[in-house]
């Protein structure tokens, strides 16, 4: 094994992590474009400045997420713009994830991307992906303050709410069953029956 001559160490790969400025030069030049036509469709987010190639979406998947962005419309039209599975920019942590339901200040976004300054509820749907959004993705969102996050579980047919974000992760979380109903702190009045979201999950 190749060693350090100084230190008499190991010589280990470096990984050279993108910032959010150079994604989005990789973006804007059209350099994932590949990823619609390679096979392997996907979502390609920046997490913790890594690309990470999320696994495409199974009908199992894309219903709850139809069911939510049908409920968000619903309710929070006239508070919150509405977002699916669009990018939000978290300069400071080197990322660029794309969650499936973002409820965001209610103005233009053509300038740039959501920032958490921004954000007023994040929701992820989970299925095969649901140790990445309860591990990593909880860690990054908890550092960058988002006010409140949920973890959509079709396996478990559960909704997880996070609450009082910090540095070292979220003080408050709770599951809730298929039996009840929630609401976000943003808009309390905007009720979600958690049944509604795996009525048609199959079998």
């Amino acid at each position: 094994m190749a060693t350090d001559i100084i230190t008499n160490r190991p010589e280990m790969p470096e990984t050279l992590p993108l910032t959010v400025v150079q994604y989005r030069l990789l973006v804007e030049q059209g350099e994932f474009d590949h990823r619609h036509t390679d096979g392997q469709r996907g979502q390609i987010e920046l997490i913790n400045g890594r690309i990470v190639r999320m696994l495409p979406q199974g009908p199992i998947h894309c219903d709850p997420i139809d069911e939510l962005n049908f409920w968000s419309h619903q309710v929070a039209d006239d508070h919150f713009r509405v977002r699916i599975e669009k990018p939000i920019e978290i300069i400071e942590l080197d990322s660029v994830p794309e969650p499936d339901i973002a409820w965001v200040t209610n103005r233009r976004y053509a300038d740039r991307h959501p920032t958490p300054a921004d954000i007023r509820l994040l929701i992820e749907v989970s299925n095969s992906s649901a140790s990445f959004d309860r591990g990593e993705k909880l860690r990054l969102y908890a550092k960058a303050a988002i006010v409140e996050y949920w973890i959509v579980n079709v396996v478990t047919q559960t909704v997880e709410v996070f609450l009082q974000p910090s540095p070292t992760g979220f003080s408050q979380s709770r599951m809730h069953s298929i039996e009840e109903t929630i609401a976000p702190q943003c808009l309390p009045s905007a009720a979600l029956k958690i049944s509604r979201l795996f009525s048609k999950v199959v079998e």
